[in-house]
């Protein structure tokens, strides 16, 4: 399945825009993630592992809740929505 990431979170992950992992749950895709980008991990989960309030979770472009369950799909497409703040 494919991971997508934009705007600030493209510098925890070395400027790769899109990135692939082999998950069947979101959990496993989140442990996925957290292997390979370490750096992203403080940004994404906060310290008792859940997703920052900050982020949103989309999966094929649907907001879902961060189910650490949720099935996927191969041909899933994972992405983080991240509000930003400014003034």
């Amino acid at each position: 399945m494919d991971v997508h990431f934009s705007g600030l979170l493209l510098r925890f992950t070395d400027y790769e825009r899109t990135v692939s992992v082999r998950a069947d749950t979101v959990g496993d895709a989140m442990e996925a993630l957290r292997l390979r980008f370490p750096r992203l991990g403080p940004v994404l989960w906060d310290d008792r592992g859940d997703l920052r309030q900050v982020h949103r979770l989309i999966v094929n472009g649907e907001v879902v809740p961060v189910d650490a369950a949720h099935p996927l799909r191969d041909t899933d497409r994972l992405e983080f929505l991240t509000a930003v703040a400014g003034g």
